[in-house]
């Protein structure tokens, strides 16, 4: 019997039993993963999630903050590696044994698919976080990378040829030539400020969305399986 990564993080204290109902209801409604739910409805956070789960089933954490093992991403395609939310972080015991690291370990379907995908190889999992995973994806197998500077606030996304993809700068302050006062420059948010912007924005616009649907089905001008049909299209 496949344990349940919410009744881990209730035993472990870090969630309510209606904390996780609460998470439990998002996600039958809309669907995705628990994990990433609870994050999301901030009950707590990535790294809390990734501690309490590895501390109640044993599993250890993965540290994706090096260099990619070649070999084991060879084994496993990106587009595999996207879809059960895993990266692969080394071969052991000759090439027999592949390791991934998964923001749900215990999910059986994504291990057995491994198992096929990989012609039968042993799969050992370790812990991390789904947005620590979607970061060494992009960064393995893409060649790009989320970066900040230090000293400045700025978001850059670098390909694998180190040239700048995406670069968003706060604005460097210029000191003024001697003898005259500073003046003071109308405040701009720095790039920082602007991407919490947009995930709020991002979040009312998902919450007005959700609100609309359930008018809609509740006037009856579609029912709940009509709308979740058109939306896995």
């Amino acid at each position: 019997m496949r344990i349940k990564i919410g009744d881990l993080l209730v035993r472990a204290g870090v969630i309510t039993e209606l904390q996780l109902k609460a998470a439990l209801a998002e996600q039958q409604q809309w669907g995705g993963k628990l994990g990433d739910i609870l994050v999301r409805m901030e009950f707590l956070t990535e790294e809390v999630l990734v501690r309490a789960l590895s501390k109640q089933t044993g599993i250890a954490r993965a540290d994706l903050s090096g260099e990619a093992n070649k070999p084991a991403l060879a084994v496993v395609p990106a587009d595999t590696a996207e879809e059960f939310g895993l990266v692969p972080i080394g071969l052991k015991d000759q090439g027999r044994v592949l390791v991934v690291a998964m923001s749900d370990p215990l999910n059986i379907s994504a291990t057995d698919h491994l198992v096929s995908l990989t012609g039968g190889k042993k799969i050992e999992t370790q812990l991390a976080g789904a947005s620590a995973i979607r970061n060494a994806i992009s960064r393995w197998y893409r060649g790009e990378e989320l970066l900040r500077d230090e000293g400045e606030q700025s978001v850059k996304i670098m390909n694998n040829a180190g040239n700048t993809v995406v670069d968003m700068r706060a604005e460097q302050k210029t000191p003024p030539p001697k003898g005259k006062a500073a003046s003071s420059p109308p405040a701009r948010e720095s790039a920082v400020d602007v991407l919490r912007g947009v995930e709020e924005m991002q979040r009312r616009s998902v919450a007005a969305l959700k609100a609309m649907v359930e008018l809609l089905i509740e006037k009856g001008v579609f029912s709940r399986d009509e709308y979740l049909a058109r939306v896995k299209r």
